[in-house]
């Protein structure tokens, strides 16, 4: 999305003046056209070559491109409602209206509304409108038919009660549909799963090995993991979904890999498997979370013969900052694969600056002990409080005096967090002695997944051993999603672009 602004409604009809379109497929002069979902409020404009009597004009500064549609439509789609929100990408314009209704809150849009009646893999935006209301079918008459065939804009009409229906409309309409189905594989407690539904996708299927973390999915979740390793697995059997996504553990980053291929090292076995998944489920999309160590290991040398192996798929990857591009409160950088075959899918841009970032003061507003998790806390000897008491904010284990320091630890032990800054990376708090800003205690779970973005009612399960684990091999949420929505958008515009004809 290059620009996303409120307008104002105007009875005059749809006035769109920005120099962002400079950039964009909407250049002056160029032709465009557009479909009116009237019940969704919401008008998608996209570009195109044929030629229309809908042209981009320009200002008298003869530099910024005009969309300006007067039609008995544009005046009286957007009745109703108090605020026009419009979207600017590459190659789409959408403008929705946000309307106030009894029904539901206000500002919110009815696809919100339904998003959570959607049935899996109908993640559409109109169609799943009408199989969600089996009593509302919508109506095409012929002219309109005849218009939107001829390239002239349409627009659709929902009528409540009516018997009869269109297949022509779902004709039309087919372009809209967008495979937001997915499956996850390394699921873990499903923290990276949250991200993707967050973002709206259909994850119909999880992986996972660890019992206590398949516990934990199912109760939050879904019934839709399987316990199993992925080793094991028949890879047949998952889902061909448009979009698998997954983290799979990685150790093989020895300098003695120099002379060999880091995937034929056993410790990378996990890495291949998730080789093998895509390689055999063939999506549209995947997407591989890691350490940064994968992208910079032996000169680039692992990134390159992942990408060999995946040749099929355009590949973009890079180091992707939680912090500044997910607004985690804690400094957590990932390496990010996305391999597409649908069009290159570029990466998460930051949308924080350093003096934004979000504290761990932010993250632990409200916390109370009727919160799940919060009471889930390792209790320390009484040696291990006295070592945590002589860490300051912002110190570690070489503050604590030698006589009582352990020996053969790491300076990213006892740790001790700082009130208005970010985290450090969250690891299991217990192993690394991760400490609270200003008690003498390490973090709870709770604490930790307040940290990753995890909402409060999600509730871990397990042994409290397992709990502290689980939250700690997680990625973010709000990276996880920031990724997902750049994936989302891409499939967005696969379906624009493949659209049939007949959709104008």
């Amino acid at each position: 999305m290059l620009k996303k602004r409120p307008a104002k409604v105007s009875h005059r009809g749809i006035y769109l003046k920005d120099k962002e379109l400079v950039d964009t497929d909407f250049k002056i002069g160029s032709h465009f056209k557009y479909i009116w979902d009237v019940k969704e409020k919401r008008l998608v404009i996209v570009p195109t070559e044929e030629k229309t009597r809908n042209t981009v004009s320009h200002l008298a500064d003869g530099v910024t491109p005009v969309i300006d549609i007067r039609t008995k439509e544009a005046r009286e789609a957007f009745q109703g409602c108090d605020l026009l929100e419009v979207e600017i990408y590459q190659n789409q314009i959408v403008v929705i209206g946000s309307v106030k209704s009894s029904d539901f809150a206000e500002g919110a849009s009815l696809t919100s509304l339904l998003s959570s009646k959607q049935k899996k893999g109908q993640l559409i935006e109109l169609t799943s409108y009408l199989k969600a209301k089996p009593k509302a079918v919508a109506i095409l008459s012929q002219e309109e038919l005849k218009q939107a065939v001829g390239g002239y804009p349409t627009h659709i009409t929902i009528e409540e009660e009516s018997t009869t229906s269109s297949n022509s409309l779902f004709d039309l309409l087919s372009w809209l549909k967008i495979p937001l189905a997915a499956a996850s594989i390394f699921s873990g407690a499903g923290l990276m799963d949250i991200g993707f539904i967050q973002a709206k996708f259909d994850v119909i299927f999880a992986l996972e090995m660890d019992p206590q973390a398949v516990k934990t999915y199912r109760h939050n979740i879904g019934d839709h993991i399987v316990e199993a390793n992925i080793c094991d697995y028949m890879k047949s059997l998952i889902p061909k979904v448009p979009l698998l996504f997954g983290g799979s553990p990685c150790k093989g980053f020895s300098n003695a890999n120099r002379h060999s291929n880091f995937l034929d090292n056993p410790n990378n076995l996990l890495v291949r498997e998730y080789i093998d998944t895509v390689q055999t489920v063939q999506p549209l999309v995947f997407c591989l979370e890691n350490v940064p160590q994968l992208l910079s290991c032996g000169g680039g040398k692992f990134k390159k013969e992942i990408e060999h192996a995946l040749s099929d798929y355009e590949i973009t990857s890079g180091v992707v900052s939680a912090t500044s591009v997910g607004g985690a409160p804690q400094v957590r950088d990932r390496a990010i694969f996305i391999g597409s075959k649908i069009g290159r899918i570029s990466l998460p841009e930051p949308t924080l600056k350093s003096e934004e970032y979000p504290t761990v003061r932010d993250a632990f507003e409200g916390l109370h002990d009727g919160i799940a998790n919060q009471k889930d806390i390792s209790v320390s000897s009484s040696l291990t409080k006295e070592r945590i008491h002589a860490v300051p904010p912002g110190g570690n284990v070489h503050d604590i005096p030698t006589e009582i320091r352990p020996k053969g630890v790491h300076s990213n032990q006892y740790k001790r967090l700082k009130w208005d800054e970010p985290s450090v990376t969250v690891v299991n708090p217990r192993k690394a002695m991760l400490l609270h800003p200003s008690e003498d205690r390490i973090l709870s779970v709770r604490e930790c997944a307040r940290l990753q973005q995890v909402p409060d009612d999600f509730e871990f399960l397990g042994t409290l051993d397992a709990l502290q684990q689980q939250v700690a091999n997680a990625v973010p949420v709000g990276l996880a999603y920031r990724v997902a929505m750049k994936i989302k958008e891409a499939f967005l515009q696969f379906g624009l672009r493949n659209r049939p004809a007949t959709a104008w």
